[in-house]
């Protein structure tokens, strides 16, 4: 495939099988990064893969929003060139992050003006085809359906493969879960003598109402994507307190996606008209004047398996050798902040850059899964506290560790508000702080001493903003 190096994919050092557990986005993802280096690439899932984009039985979440954030569709170009390309072929809408966006928080309507900062709006069925189509015509990969993995081969020390349901064993040198959200690896590490990694959850409550929209012919409602998050304390209603929406353009002609959102317990119904209640109780009227002239021509979906689950494989000093969970399967957040897909998309491009630079020294695969985890640990960390603190904010949330219920003491969100207050007061500085939320910038130069003290000296300036709509 173009934009992949030939030479990488030479000499006898190539191990001769690895192993994906899960053929959705990440598990796609994985397979791009490990076959350059790998003899084959077996890619293994239960469900049934469609011949088209569509939705299926076991991606349950596919039917609400999906945001890929810039910094995952540039990870995505290099692990499968010609990804962004083809999906615009098929009909994905390429925005300008900033001017083809209304965005409402807790600072109010977001600054609107033109940027080179741009990202793909599509359904989750056609980026996880897309993904998964390129892949399949990588050399040496192979995507099974219907392979169902019931257990690891090996021991506490070493994943030598996998086991599946009907009793097949598939010998591998190097296996990969990226089985979602749901993945079963610490029962497991369990079967081979292996600690589980300590386990987090965090769970606000949240529920999803989804469905696609027909919009009409010519239709200009002045952006391509609106969207609005809870407001936590300080909202101007009750119900926006914990109430959130979304909907934006997708492929298809006139097609266009909803998700309605409601925190701490506060579902959203399936019923059109209650769903249009729902938003008006928000209380800012572009967001239920954006339903007015559209159609609900397909049924609503619900979903409800929200919670933010960080399983420590990084930190867990008894994981087998051979083996990295990646994506859900590591670290699954709240899915309303938009990270999971860009967030799999650069582990799987550091996999892949830990495994040529780990092979170029000339050793074995022991050590691989070390260098991946310090590699990203700081990315899912990073994508952890933001999500988790913002969830912090509702009522109602509940935090385990190891099983065990944790105090929830609710983290101040004084200064994550007055940094997003000063950097809505210039665009160059808006942009960046953008780039950041966009995880394409590291957000150091939020740290640096003099932006600190600037909000420092500012407090009170940049306080009156927050809420203040």
């Amino acid at each position: 495939m173009a934009g992949r190096d030939p030479e990488r994919a030479r000499g006898p050092e190539r191990p001769a099988r690895a192993v994906v557990i899960g053929g959705s986005v990440a598990g796609s993802l994985a397979a791009a990064a490990l076959a350059d280096r790998f003899g084959e690439v077996v890619v293994l899932d239960r469900d049934a893969f469609p011949e088209a984009p569509a939705q299926r039985a076991g991606v349950p979440q596919g039917a609400h929003f999906h945001a890929l954030l810039a910094a995952g569709r540039q990870a995505m170009d290099a692990l499968l060139p010609g990804f962004s390309a083809q999906m615009l072929e098929m009909g994905a809408a390429d925005l300008d992050s900033t001017a083809d966006v209304m965005r409402l928080d807790r600072l109010g309507w977001s600054p609107r003006f033109a940027t080179s900062l741009r990202f793909l709006m599509a359904s989750r069925p056609l980026i996880e085809w897309v993904l998964r189509d390129r892949a399949s015509h990588l050399p040496g990969v192979t995507f099974r359906s219907r392979s169902d993995v019931a257990g690891l081969l090996g021991d506490a020390t070493r994943v030598t493969g996998v086991r599946l349901a009907s009793g097949e064993e598939i010998v591998a040198d190097f296996v990969v879960d990226a089985s979602g959200r749901r993945a079963r690896t610490p029962d497991w590490f369990a079967e081979l003598g292996a600690p589980a990694p300590s386990e987090e959850l965090v769970n606000a409550h949240w529920g999803y109402a989804s469905t696609f929209l027909r919009v009409p012919d010519g239709w200009d409602p002045g952006f391509r994507a609106l969207a609005c998050v809870p407001f936590g304390e300080g909202a101007l209603t009750p119900e926006s307190e914990r109430r959130a929406m979304a909907m934006w353009v997708v492929e298809g002609e006139n097609r266009w996606v909803l998700t309605v959102q409601g925190s701490a317990g506060d579902y959203p119904p399936r019923d059109v008209d209650d769903l249009k209640a729902f938003v008006a109780s928000i209380g800012a009227p572009e967001l239920s004047g954006a339903l007015d002239a559209v159609e609900f021509p397909e049924k609503i979906a619900l979903w409800r398996d929200t919670t933010n689950r960080l399983r420590d494989f990084a930190g867990h000093d008894g994981r087998p050798e051979r083996f990295v969970a990646l994506g859900d399967a590591w670290a699954a957040f709240n899915p309303v902040y938009g990270q999971g897909m860009t967030s799999a998309a650069l582990q799987a491009q550091a996999l892949g850059d830990q495994l040529a630079t780990h092979l170029a020294g000339g050793g074995d695969l022991d050590g691989l899964a070390d260098r991946f985890y310090a590699a990203t640990r700081e990315l899912v960390d990073f994508c952890w506290s933001s999500s988790t603190a913002l969830d912090h904010r509702l009522p109602g949330v509940e935090v385990t560790r190891d099983g065990e219920p944790q105090e929830v003491v609710a983290g101040s969100a004084d200064h994550g508000d007055r940094v997003a207050a000063w950097a809505s007061l210039d665009p160059e500085r808006y942009v960046r702080y953008r780039e950041t939320t966009q995880l394409l910038r590291s957000n150091a130069w939020l740290q640096a001493p003099e932006v600190v003290a600037e909000i420092q000296e500012r407090w009170d300036e940049l306080g009156a903003m927050v809420t203040a709509r």
